[in-house]
């Protein structure tokens, strides 16, 4: 059966956008196949002989593009394998001409033409693009020829080290520039809010510079802004406090004050405070007594005008009273914006001389790195197309290489990103670019959607750039279509009708577009859909709890959002266990992240409901990380015992509290002394269970010491089996939270020392955050913020409103534009907004219009939410102490849903759900949920698992290894001390944790970094490098073990060992025949390996205190070595003689290994696996 014919008048809608050889400007409903009409355009004109690198595609993000590309190359692919008929039909659907046999032979060849012509079809972010534009036109752009694009995280390094840099000045020198702003800033906010404005400051400063810049210098742009704001040059607070004083014209206040005594008490109220100012006139009296109460008589707490100076009595008995005060109100009003002016410069100067500091050296520390940043990206484009010296010469190059612009999600573009456009399409419409064949500009978004104002999106700027290019098409007469679509093709009649009816009052619909006027969804599907709407949720009254091992933000069984969450959790495991809709069908849409989602996460989690986890978390703020954190801080420092607890509590070992506390304690419930480490080491010798723990944690130490941060990490998780124990506990979402923190480790590495306790330092510097791609997260129920939800759909999706006020005043922005009316040329300015009672007239209109145009935005939000839905939408939430907020979400649907919708009760009456069709439709529905905490049901009987299912795999046959005794386990680790045999466990830990293991790896790193220095330099690096790499209680042999290096490097008999060409620590591996056909897997790591034209030497360090006589008494484990390893070699370099020998560090001493000891050695070891 096929499926719904789509409707005449829509496809004739999409063949219109589609067509290559007109413009076209698309505003397109959710669902309505945005993308299908982008691709299919790219198709036709490719068919109409365009070549693939005149074609670009610009999208808003890595996915879009991927997605779009992804449709375009399938269509062609298809095309190749399809039968001359069938490719015929095909192209007819598309441009409605039936083909010739050369169109359809070229369209066969238009698969590998997008895919080898030069430049091929260029379908990619914007940013990425201007990536490109700035790669081609270095020079011409003013950046380095081979720059590369900073990452958030180096960024923010970069910027905080700026930052750092100019505080650090502006404190040490506070009769500077710097210094004085910085002391201004201080004085008009509060500490905290100094680093959060000039953040934003810094933020802004595209903008910013624009300002600087089109008035020369951040002194010209005051001087104009002091213009602007009516203010004379010199002006300042203390001028107008003498303004205030002296200028009154209430010369006698006592005398007014003794007028309105005879009024109202309000009159006598006013009088006081005349009288009271009065005081402060007097010889020796308090100015700014004087100011305090003159201002409360002629203004309210919050610094208005007062309405009513004097009551009607009063007016009519003293006449020319009233008239004084109102003139001296109307004065002091003047004054007081005045001052406001003041107070708006001082705080908008100080805090960008600090921000223009901070910026310019930000922007030198990207210089010297040769580095741009992702804003750099757009801005020096938009620069380089519009402003530069070589803006025509570029555009003329590009010019000609470009025919079709195509520009998708065009709502979310940022007037920026517009400029690059404009400038891009520019000759399309005028001069030779015209008349040189069809040149088109084509864009889709819908304004409804556009949901981005904190990446620079403007909404009005999509329907300003379609009149924009519709007026210059016309003066080039060339054809351009504006075309609307409305048919959905993802939501059924139900979920649309419940968005058109929740957009259908004035109030509900203002700012989802530039036309006023409510939305029209048509569907093309014609099953049925449900819109379901639960109460909400209202606090209880419940005791704190008095178990303070709880977390401070434990959420108590009052909370409302902990039962919204334990009703989604629930909801979800029913219609699991009842076969109704799968984890993979449901998307959970919330305003924000924070305790909700966490909440909702434990619940899904307790009930075995599969969950994706967030779609962004900061990685060092997740557990696991957190974990790892932990044990790195523990290796580096063993007398931590908090980072002890918690890696123990760790998935890593799994010990609750319990197990804690009897590490602590002793056996009479008495705290150890010492530290918890010690307290571990004690336990161990009671049983295998904390013998276990503190091999583990031993052996991790012995690696961390020598292993860079990736390798030591990326061994746990793998071969330790540390990705496995996470998993257990935290589920497979953790997965990509360790692959972030290993590809940050490794990152780590590539800038400097690979270190691991530089690597956490550099990981606390700057958080990073994760953006976790949950497209297609199968199997797993998505949670998301509605920011996130863009351009996904769900059959099912579940809206959770916390029911707070859609715009806050603590989301107000510190700075607006200000621009004057008569000063066309001026970019605009940034100024400071300061507290409500110190902002200007202007300001506070300004601010009333961003808050209305954030009160769109949050509207535009819900539509975005309601149309992810396929089938069935869900309206949840809970509701504040006072109330749902007026114009929340929960509250738009309600009241547009609940009069025509279905109320669903639990047999006590309560009502559990209100169910909305619309009319018309058909009535059936959905499986509706049951009640409000209906828990999960029986699940049916499975059926019965097989035997071979919970059977463990039969490991594959490993390659096994030679046992020479200890030999290869000497090759895997370098030993650390050669140990007496018969040593009990508690010995041989004391061993290792005395000064020969620490000697012998010392000794090993400073054999390998020292040669490679100059010799002169030597002794002092190794100083250095012994001090601060030798625990604190074997600081005094640090001397002792250097002066044994020295020895060594000083000895003229092994300066051939260490002469320049000779590497360190190489590591080695290889296969090796036993005589019964088997091959076996070897490695090692060779200390010192010099090869000449005519040899190779090969010497292994011994650390050894007892010095063999000759070679006849080198012990058998260490001739086996040698012997691998010469065997080893010997395959490398077959045309050379390879020697292998010992350096005894102690004696210094090289040893010559006997060729015939390691030839017998290795017999042995093939024919036997051991050593004879």
């Amino acid at each position: 059966m096929s499926g719904p014919q789509i409707p005449l008048a829509t496809l004739q809608r999409q063949d219109l956008a589609s067509r290559p050889h007109a413009s076209a400007w698309v505003s397109a409903n959710a669902g309505s196949g945005k993308t299908f009409v982008l691709s299919r355009r790219v198709v036709r004109q490719l068919l109409d002989g365009t070549d693939p690198s005149r074609i670009l595609c610009l999208t808003f993000t890595k996915a879009a593009a991927a997605e779009m590309a992804t449709r375009v190359f399938k269509i062609l692919g298809q095309w190749i394998a399809l039968s001359d008929d069938d490719l015929a039909k095909e192209i007819a659907a598309i441009d409605g001409t039936p083909p010739s046999r050369a169109r359809l032979a070229g369209a066969r060849r238009l698969f590998a033409q997008a895919l080898e012509t030069p430049g091929g079809l260029k379908i990619q972010t914007i940013h990425a693009f201007c990536e490109a534009l700035l790669h081609q036109f270095p020079l011409e752009a003013n950046v380095a020829g081979h720059f590369s694009v900073l990452d958030d995280r180096l960024a923010a390094e970069l910027m905080a080290e700026a930052r750092a840099f100019v505080l650090h000045a502006a404190e040490t020198e506070p009769e500077s520039p710097l210094g004085a702003a910085l002391q201004r800033l201080i004085g008009l906010m509060p500490d905290a809010a100094v680093e959060e404005v000039l953040a934003e400051a810094i933020n802004r400063r595209d903008a910013l510079r624009n300002w600087i810049v089109s008035a020369g210098d951040l002194d010209a742009a005051l001087e104009n802004l002091a213009r602007d704001f009516g203010l004379e040059p010199g002006a300042s607070l203390e001028a107008l406090d003498e303004e205030l004083l002296e200028g009154r014209l209430i010369r006698d206040p006592l005398a007014v004050a003794e007028a309105l005594r005879l009024g109202t008490k309000a009159d006598g109220e006013k009088a006081d405070l005349l009288a009271a100012a009065a005081e402060g006139l007097k010889p020796g009296g308090d100015p700014a007594t004087f100011r305090h109460n003159w201002l409360r008589a002629f203004f309210t707490q919050a610094m208005e005008p007062a309405k009513r100076l004097c009551t009607a009595g009063i007016i009519k008995q003293f006449p020319k009273v009233a008239e004084d005060m109102q003139a001296e109100q109307a004065r002091l009003v003047a004054l007081l914006e005045k001052r406001r002016a003041i107070v708006t410069l001082e705080g908008t100067a100080a805090i960008f001389r600090l921000a223009d500091g901070v910026i310019g050296h930000y922007e030198a520390g990207k210089a010297r790195r040769g580095v741009l940043d992702f804003e750099d990206l757009v801005v020096r484009a938009a620069n380089l197309l519009a402003n530069s010296d070589a803006a025509q010469w570029v555009q003329f190059k590009l010019d000609q290489g470009l025919d079709h612009i195509l520009v998708d999600e065009a709502q979310d573009t940022s007037p920026r990103q517009w400029q690059v456009i404009r400038s891009l399409a520019e000759e399309f419409f005028s001069g030779e670019g015209a008349r040189r064949g069809p040149r088109t500009i084509f864009a889709v978004g819908d304004e409804k959607q556009s949901i981005y104002s904190f990446q620079g999106a403007v909404p009005a700027y999509f329907d300003e750039m379609r009149r924009y290019f519709d007026k210059r098409a016309a003066q080039a007469d060339q054809p351009f279509h504006p075309v609307e679509l409305q048919l959905s093709f993802r939501s059924t009649p139900d979920v649309l009708g419940a968005v058109d009816r929740v957009f259908l009052p004035a109030e509900a619909h203002a700012g989802l577009s530039q036309e006023v006027k409510p939305p029209v969804h048509e569907a093309i599907r014609r099953d049925p859909g449900l819109v379901e709407i639960w109460p909400l949720e209202e606090p209880l009254e419940s005791e704190e709890p008095e178990d303070w091992t709880l977390p401070v933000d434990h959420l108590g069984t009052g909370s409302p959002m902990l039962r919204v969450a334990r009703r989604i959790a629930a909801t979800l495991r029913r219609w699991m266990d009842e076969g109704t809709a799968g984890p993979g069908d449901v998307m959970i849409l919330v305003r924000k992240r924070g305790p909700f989602v966490e909440a909702l996460n434990r619940e899904m989690k307790r009930l075995g409901v599969p969950a994706a986890g967030s779609d962004r978390l900061v990685l060092t703020e997740h557990i696991a990380v957190m974990d790892l954190v932990a044990l790195g801080r523990f290796m580096l420092l063993p007398e931590d015992d908090l980072s002890l607890a918690a890696v123990l509590k760790s998935p890593l070992f799994g010990l609750d509290d319990d197990a804690l506390l009897e590490i602590a304690r002793d056996p009479v419930e008495r705290l150890r002394p010492g530290t918890l480490w010690q307290g571990l080491l004690k336990k161990a010798q009671e049983g295998d269970r904390w013998d276990h723990v503190r091999q583990q944690l031993e052996a991790w130490r012995a690696r961390a010491d020598f292993m860079p941060p990736f390798e030591f990490y990326a061994r746990l998780l793998s071969v330790d089996g540390g990705r496995r124990a996470f998993r257990g506990r935290m589920g497979p979402e953790v997965d990509d939270v360790l692959d972030e923190f290993l590809a940050l480790a490794m990152g780590y590495e590539q800038t400097g020392i690979p270190g691991l306790e530089g690597f956490l330092a550099w990981l606390a510097a700057a958080p990073t955050e994760i953006k976790r791609e949950l497209t297609n997260a199968a199997g797993l129920v998505r949670i998301m913020t509605v920011h996130g939800s863009k351009g996904l759909e769900a059959p099912i999706v579940i809206l959770v409103d916390p029911c707070n006020a859609p715009v806050s005043s603590h989301h107000d922005p510190s700075f607006l534009p200000f621009k004057p009316k008569d000063d066309a040329e001026q970019a605009p300015a940034l100024v400071w907004l300061p507290v409500k009672a110190e902002r200007m007239s202007w300001q506070t209109e300004a601010i009333e219009k961003f808050r209305a145009s954030a009160a769109e935005e949050y509207r535009r939000l819900l539509y975005v939410a309601m149309t992810r839905a396929e089938d069935r939408l869900i309206i949840c939430g809970w509701q504040p102490a006072k109330g749902p907020k007026e114009g929340c979400w929960y509250e738009l649907a309600a009241s547009a849903l609940k009069p025509e919708a279905e109320e669903v009760t639990a047999p006590d009456g309560t009502v559990t759900a209100w169910l909305w069709r619309k009319p018309g439709t058909d009535p059936a529905a959905p499986l509706r949920t049951h009640g409000a905490h209906a828990e999960p049901e029986a699940k049916k009987p499975a059926v019965p698992v097989p035997e071979w299912l919970t059977r463990p795999v039969t490991p594959p046959a490993r390659m096994p290894r030679l046992q020479p005794s200890r030999v290869f386990d000497a090759m895997e680790m370098k030993e650390g001390i050669e140990a007496p045999d018969g040593l009990s466990a508690l010995e041989a830990h004391r061993q290792a944790e005395a000064y020969p293991l620490e000697r012998g790896r010392l000794m090993h790193r400073l054999l390998e970094l020292l040669p490679d220095l100059p010799e002169a330099e030597r002794a002092a690096a190794g100083r250095r490098f012994v001090a601060t790499s030798l625990p604190a209680r074997f600081a005094s042999r640090k001397d002792e073990l250097l002066d044994e290096v020295m020895a060594i490097l000083e000895d003229p008999d092994l300066a051939p060992l260490f002469a320049p060409g000779g590497r360190a620590e190489v590591p080695i591996s290889g296969h090796m025949v036993t005589a019964d056909g088997v091959t076996a897997f070897v490695s090692g790591q060779i200390d010192r390996l010099v090869v000449s034209p005519d040899e190779v030497l090969i010497a292994d360090y011994k650390t050894n205190r007892h010095v063999p006589a000759d070679p006849a008494g080198i012990p058998p484990d260490y001739l086996a070595q040698l012997a691998v390893y010469r065997r080893l070699v010997s395959d490398i370099y077959p045309d050379r003689k390879v020697r292998a020998a010992l350096l005894w560090t102690s004696a210094p001493k090289l040893m010559m290994a006997p060729e015939d000891a390691l030839d017998t050695v290795l017999a042995s070891l093939k024919s036997t696996g051991k050593i004879a």
